[in-house]
């Protein structure tokens, strides 16, 4: 199979409406030429100064990756003319073909545009036909770009062809951002410009920022004055007055990008997705009421991403990623967070050589990045599927490996860099599928924790050098006391340089699968307890000359001189395990666990990272006490369960969730039953009751407060359930708990 064509995305702003709607006409468009994008996002616009947000601008280095075919070249989205000037150089000496969004008049890039100006005389036309309003100002955007004067001649055409003459005063450019209005607005309050009926804005920014001038000074809008926006975005229905606006057709100008490039690439036409026309977006602002169904939906929007926001910063990412000291268990936590990101298929975390050298030895100086340079997938992640770790090494020229593997299907990933101040550490890649979208403001906070973590193994591992001959303490696991695998490696470097005359040793790995039951049935308190006994165990079943320690998240490792010490170590395991059943003063550590075993040739080269993975494929031994649980379905419903358990009183729907899931309803009911005992809705219950329990006894708020925190929209239903489950109401429950808070200080 010929490689597909590759087009670059060149922008910003990704998590925005405006540019997630032209993102989904270029994704939409290409999957149907059959071409992959690779779109370059960094987190920020450039709008301001930073050291570790001027450090952003190293990832556009991609663009000369040797798969780019072609580029689409957002320069709107970029708030700052030096950075702008920097890309336009970069594209010039990529030698691709760039095309341009919305931006006329530029000497080396074509361009592809959408008619604005049919749109603004629509906005126009309401002000005047429905409204009556005669004297109209608008401020447009920047002079001489495409967008700016388009607009500008649509508000032009509808006073003309309403018969309203215009004076030169009574419009102004603008800069689609908040200074312009700042100055227009105090022209008008000061008297330098006579007030107008209404203006009509170039975009929704500009129209909110007139708005709370305007009302700060004390003018009602639209009482006083009506405004007018462009864009149709979430801010400005979030606005008080919600903006009167346009949903501008960015869906089919990201499509037409995408065709006219295609065409310029290949020489041939492909084939055109359907039209997804614009509309004008009542508001207050001009006077007219708002869609209670679009508030509905944008409100419901809001609130379900708030919550996931307020997850991510009151829960355990942070810290959980920043106390790895080791790239490999930084990686095997972030495992546990990618359910973040909503809608992600693929996930690739990339790291040049240079900081994963840096981590290993040394080297610690600064670290730079240019196309061409060594990288390395530390986790790659498919759904909720973790794919197998492997060591190999890829040129970022190529970007990724998947541009380059064989598939039936088109590809779209989000590249946004990896890095901290002036230090790049490499890019993350994420995927949604076949679905044409964004990522949300939510992956951009996820992201920079991402980037304090790399930070800190950085640090760990410098500060661990340096107290490395004074001090073990860091090459010690904190669960199990075994060491870990900084520790393994230094063991096994010492082994391998002393001449102990053993051609062959023999690796084991132990992956506990039962860690991950007990943690989703009964927290991380738990689970750690039996990782601890475990490993106690597994210690009192080796002799002095054999390693012991903890190689990754849920997996241990038994390194020994001797051979087919595998089975004689299993069988005293398995015996040692099962008497915990039976002693009450011992930690129960009767769990599932698998045995793997691999023989490595001592040389030279001898790579242990390799061998205790291919130990980790050759399963010798299998210990089970229950049901396999080792399978997609358990994998899918332990994640199911535990975000329930976090978000029970999220809208929790079995059609909706057994469509993600990728399984039939019937069939989800079933087996989620099956594992755990009890139905979905039975488990949402439960976690709800629960969570109105903690807050009838931990907080002074209202019963009706805590229905609606728990996810109930009637009081009624709540305290009917409430009493179903506990057998009193609400009330007499928060009364019981305060009595029994009395007796015990008493």
């Amino acid at each position: 199979m010929s490689r597909r064509i590759l087009i670059g995305v060149i922008i910003a702003d990704c998590h925005i409406d405006f540019q997630s709607e032209i993102l989904r006409g270029i994704i939409t468009q290409a999957f149907k030429s059959n071409c992959d994008i690779a779109v370059i996002s960094p987190l920020h616009n450039f709008s301001l100064h930073s050291v570790h947000k001027d450090a952003e601008k190293t990832i556009f280095d991609l663009m000369f990756s040797e798969n780019i075919d072609g580029l689409i070249y957002d320069r709107n989205a970029f708030h700052n003319e030096d950075i702008c000037r920097y890309i336009d150089e970069l594209c010039k000496r990529s030698e691709k073909p760039v095309m341009l969004l919305d931006y006329n008049g530029h000497k080396n890039f074509e361009t592809t545009s959408v008619d604005d100006r049919e749109a603004f005389e629509t906005i126009t036309d309401h002000l005047i036909g429905v409204h009556g309003y005669k004297r109209i100002y608008c401020i447009t955007g920047p002079k001489n770009t495409f967008s700016g004067e388009e607009r500008l001649a649509g508000y032009k055409n509808s006073m003309k062809r309403h018969g309203i003459n215009i004076d030169k005063t009574w419009f102004e450019y603008g800069d689609f951002w908040t200074e312009a209005p700042k100055k227009y607005a105090k022209r008008i309050l000061s008297g330098e410009l006579e007030r107008p009926e209404a203006i009509v804005c170039g975009n929704d920014v500009m129209a909110i920022t007139l708005t709370k001038l305007f009302m700060d000074a004390g003018l009602s809008v639209p009482g006083d004055i009506a405004i007018t926006g462009y864009d149709a975005s979430i801010e400005g229905y979030q606005s008080s007055p919600t903006i009167t606006s346009y949903s501008r057709p960015n869906f089919q100008l990201g499509a037409e990008a995408v065709r006219r490039l295609y065409r310029i690439i290949t020489g041939k036409i492909c084939s055109k997705v359907p039209n997804e026309n614009g509309e004008l977006r009542l508001g207050e602002s001009c006077g007219c009421s708002e869609n209670p169904g679009l508030r509905h939906n944008i409100l419901r929007n809001i609130s379900i991403n708030a919550r996931f926001e307020s997850q991510l910063l009151y829960g355990d990412m942070l810290f959980d990623i920043t106390n790895a000291d080791n790239i490999p268990t930084f990686a095997d936590r972030l495992d546990n967070y990618t359910y973040f990101l909503h809608k992600m298929r693929r996930i690739r975390i990339c790291l040049t050589k240079k900081y994963v050298d840096a981590t290993l030895d040394k080297n610690a100086e600064e670290l730079n990045f240019s196309v061409g340079d060594d990288m390395k997938v530390i986790l790659a992640k498919s759904a909720i599927w973790r794919e197998a770790e492997t060591n190999v090494v890829f040129s970022s020229s190529r970007i990724l490996p998947d541009y380059s593997e064989e598939r039936n299907y088109p590809s779209a990933f989000f590249i946004s860099p990896l890095h901290y101040n002036n230090n790049f550490f490499g890019y993350c890649a994420v995927s949604f599928g076949k679905e044409p979208r964004s990522f949300s403001s939510l992956y951009m906070k996820w992201i920079n924790y991402v980037n304090v973590a790399l930070e800190q193994v950085r640090i760990k591992a410098i500060m661990n050098r340096t107290i490395l001959n004074t001090s073990k303490a860091l090459l010690y696991d904190h669960i199990t006391g075994l060491i870990n695998r900084s520790g393994i490696e230094r063991e096994f470097a010492a082994k391998l340089s002393a001449d102990s005359g053993n051609k062959y040793i023999e690796c084991m790995t132990f992956e506990l699968h039962g860690l991950k039951k007990a943690y989703y049935q009964s927290g991380e308190e738990k689970s750690n307890s039996i990782m601890a006994a475990f490993a106690k165990k597994l210690r009192s079943c080796i002799h002095n000359r054999e390693i012991c320690g903890a190689w990754a998240s849920q997996t241990l490792c038994v390194i020994s001189p001797d051979t087919d010490r595998a089975e004689p170590i299993y069988n005293t395991l398995c015996a040692k395990i099962k008497e915990t059943q039976f002693n009450s003063s011992e930690e129960n550590c009767n769990i599932d666990f698998s045995v793997g075993v691999y023989s490595l040739e001592l040389t030279p080269s001898a790579d242990l990272s390799d061998a205790m993975y291919k130990a980790t494929v050759n399963r010798v031994f299998s210990y089970t006490i229950s049901e396999p649980t080792n399978n997609p379905q358990f994998e899918k419903l332990c994640l199911l369960r535990n975000r329930i358990m976090k978000n029970p009183e999220l809208p929790w729907n079995i059609s909706e969730i057994a469509e993600s899931l990728y399984l039939s309803k019937s069939y989800l009911q079933k087996i989620y039953k099956s594992y755990f005992g009890k139905s979905i809705i039975e488990e949402m219950i439960e976690f709800r009751i629960d969570t109105a329990k903690t807050l009838l006894s931990q907080t002074d708020m209202t019963v009706t407060e805590i229905s609606r925190e728990c996810g109930y929209s009637s009081y009624n239903y709540f305290v009917r359930q409430f009493r179903m489950c506990e057998g009193h109401s609400p009330s007499e429950y928060r009364d019981e708990q305060k009595r029994k808070a009395e007796e015990n200080e008493s």
